[in-house]
């Protein structure tokens, strides 16, 4: 699983893309190809004010940051076969007022596919991107960690009765540590989930599923002239078996969730000084409940709430195995043609038993946006962060404000 902020920021994108799309659907490409390719420049400005950079709890440090994303879509499809492909790329260059040894720059790009016919279902996934930020469980003292996530996913779906239905997928996650590689683990995560639906209704399905994932944890080597301290790599197996619905739940309320048990189990890890073996360490096997759920309530035409919450094993900056509970309330209101606001309220809860840490977040803001016309749109923000930990010097508070222009064209 990512970083908290990271959750937070792919929560905040996901519950603004809508906005993004249905407000700018309508603009001339940039550049089209034949009948069903578009190149669309899409690029934005954000002006962003810090309270705690560091995200440090005894010397908390204010900046203003400015960053520029000059970014292309490629859109090909158009809706007029079985297959489309997006391909979204930007390039973000960060600059802080006060501390400009933060000064970076960051490529991100995803390509999103699709292919359907009257029983098969294709979706996949492909994501590289570059970051460099602190978060609760992964932070470092008057700096920022830089680190590259690659993600790939490919899901179908087949249709093989009128009641049934059987879907399988890919995912593969990495995370590779480009600073402070002595303090964090890299780590590669993949998962084969495995799904059979039963339709009770024409708009409601039970499902029966399982999920395996592995995640390969590499070593660490820190120390250096006498003492060269090594810990070894090791694998970490994950089990979710679950039972659940998705679709229409109630009249109002479309979603899923699915809920079932949750095993963990790892080999175990030598700590080694000078090549010599000083301490093993053993990693027992655990369970828990397990919970993946997402609820969307369209109160009205103008207001929709999501609610997503999960109950899951993940692997901490450290490499270690961690339980994670989290719960994210996004509400979405739409004011006039031009005007909409968002609110959102989340909680997390990580509890690492190797390291004895244990952490409570809390996280809230709200946004509102405006589109000017088919190319522009505006948003401004507020978001605050508390971070309550039982280890020194890893709580902390922050406060964030910032103001974005985007352009698609």
């Amino acid at each position: 699983m990512k970083s908290t902020s990271h959750l937070l920021l792919q929560c905040l994108t996901a519950s603004l893309l809508p906005w993004i799309v249905s407000s700018s659907a309508m603009a001339a490409p940039l550049v089209s190809i034949g009948n069903n390719t578009d190149i669309f420049f899409n690029g934005s400005s954000s002006l962003r004010w810090s309270s705690n950079v560091f995200r440090d709890e005894g010397n908390e440090e204010s900046d203003l940051s400015w960053t520029v994303s000059p970014g292309f879509e490629i859109n090909v499809g158009r809706g007029v076969s079985n297959a489309d492909l997006t391909v979204i790329t930007r390039y973000d260059v960060v600059s802080y007022q006060d501390n400009d040894q933060l000064d970076t720059e960051l490529f991100h790009v995803e390509a999103m596919g699709s292919y359907e016919t009257s029983r098969l279902s294709l979706s996949s996934n492909l994501s590289f991107g570059e970051y460099k930020l602190n978060s609760g469980d992964r932070n470092v003292v008057a700096d920022l960690v830089e680190f590259d996530d690659t993600n790939a996913d490919l899901d179908a779906e087949y249709q093989f009765s009128p009641k049934f239905s059987f879907s399988a997928g890919f995912d593969y996650d990495e995370r590779e540590f480009q600073t402070y590689q002595e303090s964090f683990s890299n780590r590669e995560t993949t998962r084969f989930p495995l799904n059979v639906y039963y339709e009770l209704t024409p708009k409601l399905d039970l499902s029966f599923g399982y999920t395996h994932s592995t995640t390969d944890i590499q070593g660490r080597i820190t120390g250096n002239g006498a003492a060269i301290e090594e810990l070894t790599g090791y694998e970490n197996d994950n089990d979710f078996f679950h039972i659940g619905l998705r679709g229409n739940l109630l009249t109002k309320l479309t979603g899923y969730f699915k809920i079932g048990y949750r095993t963990t189990s790892a080999d175990d890890t030598n700590r080694l000084v000078n090549g010599a073996i000083v301490q093993i360490i053993e990693r027992d096997d655990s369970g828990m409940l397990g919970l993946d759920a997402n609820f969307t309530w369209m109160a009205s035409n103008k207001l929709s709430m999501q609610l997503a919450l999960s109950s899951d094993y993940t692997t901490g900056g450290l490499g270690e195995a961690t339980e994670i509970i989290s719960a994210n309330l996004t509400g979405n209101y739409s004011i006039n043609s031009q005007w909409s606001a968002m609110a959102n309220l989340g909680y997390i809860d990580r509890d690492s038993t190797y390291v004895g840490r244990q952490d409570e977040q809390l996280n809230s803001g709200l946004r509102f946006m405006y589109s000017l016309n088919e190319y522009w749109r505006f948003s401004a923000g507020y978001t605050y962060y508390e971070n309550d930990s039982n280890q020194v010097n890893r709580s902390y508070e922050s406060q964030t404000l910032d103001l974005t222009a985007i352009l698609r064209y």
